[in-house]
């Protein structure tokens, strides 16, 4: 046997022992996940329930599917959502226009308290992401009662059927309150409802398998320390595509997102535009679609008028802050929000001084630029520019190590400055080395 059939082999029997497995637990998850929302979905489908019963039917399956998860501390959920629902009830006697941001202070000062006071490492890390999912519902249900978008206020059914929703509230995607009722109202189920959840499903399996067997596989260890940095990133940014597209599973599965010829509505991510990127800026947007559109409408619009600088800063610290009071998720959301901030404008200002097309977004069907998307000035303004983010996501991403004991019991600061020290601090040095070209122009 030469060297060559030697290494395939050896490759094959070190994928297939790692496959079948990891394959095994994604299905065993994702079994649990599509079982209670179908179930959910063809009892609105066939049976005629009240307004109120259905609400209620959430609550119970989402209850159910929780503690199915995640066994006793599902309790901290159900207990957040009580909270909040009878403490909106308060705010309401007192004021009608400060709900959203007291409501948004109250819950993330309940979460901090229970991540640094209440609740050991390994079992907030358990919840965290549940818990992030409910506080995106209650803020955005307390905004919208701000801004006159509620007849009158919710029922308890209705609020707590909306927060334990089994459609999302493990992985998410975040939906509104109304998106959530009109799809409890309509009714419509087709073959092409099945084949969307199986290639779906499939999607999701896919990048389980790319993240945990071929991407840690590729690059070997001795590789170059830049190599390796991007490796880990993008065997991180898998195991997100997975749980992103996981997520529309679940949703597809309770008919969430489904438009009456059933067609899926539902996006959370978009791989593509993160892998190949145009910008920082694209990749913040297309990470997660409804976490952007939430902070979007709920954070940078409420805080727009006090300046833009300001407002980019609030939203990344609130999207920190949702995270859990971690320095590794703080630190690299922030950074993110500095870098992107620095990006866009220089972009903006390249793109006046040289006529070219090159700013974070890319210009619609009318662009008034002088070379546009397809000369060769703007082809190459741009790919240094996605060169420039590919390796600002290798050193973001490179410290969501992939070790379950240490994802179990949370990052440490020194870990996140190891990583970052092990790249010389490129990505911030640079980004300051940006802006100073951006004052300078």
């Amino acid at each position: 046997m030469d060297e060559d059939e030697e290494y395939n082999e050896t490759a094959w029997t070190y994928i297939t022992l790692c496959g079948e497995p990891t394959l095994y637990e994604g299905l065993r998850f994702a079994k649990d996940l599509i079982i209670a929302n179908v179930l959910l979905r063809l009892v609105i489908q066939f049976v005629p329930l009240p307004h109120n019963v259905r609400h209620s039917l959430c609550l119970v399956i989402g209850s159910f599917l929780l503690y199915h998860n995640i066994g006793p501390p599902f309790i901290w959920t159900v207990g957040l959502t009580t909270t909040a629902y009878i403490l909106i009830i308060l705010i309401s006697f007192v004021t009608k226009k400060w709900r959203g941001l007291l409501m948004s202070v109250s819950v993330i000062a309940f979460l901090l308290l229970c991540e640094l006071y209440v609740l050991n490492p390994k079992m907030w890390q358990q919840i965290r992401g549940i818990q992030m999912i409910a506080a995106m519902k209650i803020i955005s249900v307390a905004f919208e009662l701000d801004r006159d978008l509620f007849k009158r206020m919710l029922n308890p059914v209705e609020f707590g059927g909306y927060i334990l929703c089994p459609a999302n509230c493990i992985l998410g995607p975040w939906i509104s309150f109304h998106t959530y009722n009109h799809y409890l109202e309509v009714k419509f189920l087709t073959k092409r409802w099945i084949k969307l959840i199986v290639l779906n499903l499939s999607v999701s399996m896919l990048f389980l398998f790319l993240s945990n067997c071929i991407v840690p596989w590729y690059i070997d260890d001795e590789m170059p320390k830049w190599l390796v940095a991007y490796r880990d990133a993008q065997a991180f940014r898998m195991s997100h595509y997975f749980v992103s597209s996981m997520s529309i599973v679940s949703m597809l599965s309770a008919g969430f997102g489904l438009t009456n010829d059933c067609h899926s509505e539902v996006h959370v991510t978009k791989p593509y535009f993160i892998e190949l990127p145009r910008s920082l800026v694209q990749v913040v947007i297309y990470w997660n679609i409804p976490m952007h559109q939430w902070l979007k409408n709920y954070v940078f619009k409420t805080c727009q008028p006090y300046g833009q600088f300001f407002a980019i800063f609030v939203t990344y610290a609130v999207s920190s802050l949702l995270h859990g009071l971690n320095f590794q998720f703080s630190a690299v959301l922030l950074s993110i929000g500095t870098f992107s901030y620095v990006e866009y404008n220089l972009r903006h200002k390249v793109a006046l001084a040289l006529e070219v097309c090159c700013l974070a977004n890319p210009c619609g069907k009318q662009c008034d630029h002088k070379y546009k998307k397809n000369t060769m000035l703007a082809i190459v303004t741009n790919t240094f520019f996605s060169i420039i983010t590919v390796i600002h996501l290798a050193y973001l991403g490179v410290m969501f190590e992939a070790s379950f004991s240490v994802q179990e019991s949370g990052y440490s600061y020194f870990h996140t400055i190891n990583k970052w020290e092990n790249l010389n601090y490129f990505s911030h040095g640079f980004a300051a080395f940006l802006y100073v070209i951006y004052l300078m122009m």
